[in-house]
């Protein structure tokens, strides 16, 4: 709704021609009324000078004023205003354009705010906190991703207010409540109608410099970011996952397919965050993608400073504007880094949490346990071998047709996406034969791609089989129809174990895997990783 106001004039019958000699009561009066209007509204932060912005808006510029539903604070039972209608009509006495749009604690920012958000010019977001109440972050982290870099202030409403709040965003406002008066003053402030003095207490000489705040995030360049980026990573993540510089330089270099992005110390020059993200194909149309947020890391020294949220936020907002995106996965399919965040790595849950990732449910994209398994082909456990129905072989290029269109179908079924660009980039290729597939009655029921360290394109999206052994080799993109039991899955990895055997492999590594654990413990394979899936549709 757009706020408005009408400005009621003061009785004739009031004014009084000695008026004009009081001058020293007038300007005590007025100056206890600004005073006390600072002491319900001060700035927090506004680290990229967005306030002054405000007074230069033309008149055509919207403002967009999301506010929080809450409890009225009047006692009158049948008093069903809201309670932030004076921040609206108070914005709208200074700027014609105010769009206020309330949320809810339950649903948060929707595909509505999101419209509103991407047409205004200026983005008000306000909280109200109970004392003890924590700030949604994902509020402000959805609402930032879609600014588009425009000015953003966040506006914190408690009462009394909490100078030591920390709100790792650039420009943020703290109000005493939400009483009338207290969001008067913030349009106030807002506007430069009072002394604009940052009260955070970190501003002060003896307060610690190493605040959170909004970093420039810069495109990273291989030939300059390489060995830095290798550093960090093998910082952040254990021995299981080290890597050298040229593996990583082949999984991040994916022209067209991916953008990574850091953070540096503007007076060194060292790399402080990294972040990476990918887009891969979902079906053969080619006009669904599933984007990744492959990892984020920041180093050990500078965390709890914004670094991470200034990555998360530039690549959630690049990511969220590719056309044709369904899904944000945390972690990557293809090219693989890390499935998901690794169970037996320091993982900061609550943060990403904040951030509107689920990692506490065991469904798929909430929490569910992935698990990477490696198999020692002498121990594998399968005496009864393939079974004679469905016949299981090497893929040829007659067979490509089918196993395309039955992989596309079954991936989209099982929330396997990214699994298709993975078999549909063999095509007219010599490397069909790295697909084993199941035909039953000339139909294909099921497939998996098998890929050793040389001479397969497939290793070069999963790097960790080469990197246990040179005698390791891999198996991926399981796909089963549903109208198959579970012994044609054990046929199907018969066939892939002889595939890898008679290429002299000894090891065999199995990623991805969901379900049927148990079974495939008792085949005779091992854990090697544990990670949780994590992705949400867009």
């Amino acid at each position: 709704m757009a706020s408005s106001h009408t400005q009621q004039s003061v009785s004739s019958e009031d004014e009084d021609d000695m008026d004009l000699d009081s001058g020293p009561e007038e300007r005590q009066s007025q100056t206890s009324v600004i005073r006390n209007r600072e002491s319900l509204a001060l700035i927090s932060r506004d680290a990229t000078d967005w306030l002054p912005h405000i007074k230069t808006l033309r008149e055509t510029d919207v403002i967009i004023l999301l506010t929080p539903v809450v409890t009225p604070i009047s006692q009158d039972p049948n008093d069903l205003s809201d309670p932030f209608e004076p921040l609206g009509r108070s914005l709208a006495k200074r700027h014609a354009k105010i769009r206020q749009v309330p949320y809810t604690q339950r649903n948060g920012i929707t595909s509505t705010h999101l419209g509103f958000i991407k047409r205004g010019q200026v983005i008000i977001l306000c909280f109200a906190l109970r004392p003890g109440q924590q700030i949604p972050m994902e509020f402000a982290d959805i609402t930032f991703a879609v600014s588009d870099n425009k000015p953003c202030i966040i506006v914190v409403c408690c009462n009394p207010i909490n100078e030591n709040l920390a709100v790792p965003f650039p420009t943020v406002i703290q109000t005493a409540g939400y009483s009338p008066p207290a969001l008067e003053s913030t349009a106030a402030l807002i506007f430069g109608e009072i002394p604009s003095r940052v009260e955070r207490p970190l501003e002060s000489d003896n307060a610690d410099p190493n605040s959170p705040r909004l970093w420039p995030v810069e495109q990273w360049i291989e030939t300059r970011d390489v060995s830095s980026v290798l550093e960090l990573w093998n910082q952040n993540i254990n021995g299981r996952f080290s890597l050298d510089e040229a593996t990583l330089a082949s999984l991040l270099r994916r022209p067209g397919y991916a953008k990574h992005y850091v953070v540096r110390d503007m007076s060194s020059g060292v790399i402080l965050g990294f972040c990476a993200t990918y887009l891969a194909y979902v079906d053969k149309e080619g006009e669904k993608l599933i984007a990744s947020l492959a990892v984020l890391l920041v180093r050990s020294t500078h965390r709890k400073l914004g670094i991470g949220l200034s990555l998360h936020s530039h690549a959630v907002s690049q990511l969220k504007r590719t056309r044709g995106v369904i899904r944000l996965q945390f972690g990557s399919t293809f090219p693989r880094l890390l499935y998901g965040p690794p169970l037996d790595t320091q993982f900061n849950e609550e943060w990403f949490r904040r951030r509107s990732w689920q990692l506490s449910k065991e469904i798929p994209g909430q929490g569910q346990i992935v698990y990477d398994l490696i198999l020692d082909l002498a121990k594998w456990k399968n005496p009864s071998g393939s079974p004679s129905n469905p016949a299981f072989r090497i893929c040829t290029q007659v067979d490509m047709m089918k196993v395309i269109e039955m992989v596309e179908t079954t991936s989209e079924k099982q929330g396997k996406m990214g699994w298709f660009d993975q078999y549909n980039a063999l095509m007219n290729g010599p490397n069909v034969k790295d697909i084993i597939i199941a035909v039953e009655n000339g139909d294909v029921v099921a497939t998996a791609l098998t890929y050793t360290g040389e001479g397969s394109p497939i290793s070069s999206n999963l790097p960790w089989a080469s990197r246990i052994g040179d005698d390791v080799g891999g198996v991926t993109c399981i796909c089963i129809s549903p109208s198959q039991d579970q012994d044609v899955l054990k046929g199907l990895l018969d066939a892939c174990v002889k595939n890898l055997q008679a290429q002299g492999m000894r090891r065999m590594f199995l990623d991805g895997v969901s379900s049927g654990l148990d079974t495939l413990i008792d085949l005779g394979f091992e854990q090697w990783a544990r990670y949780t899936d994590v992705w949400k549709d867009t």
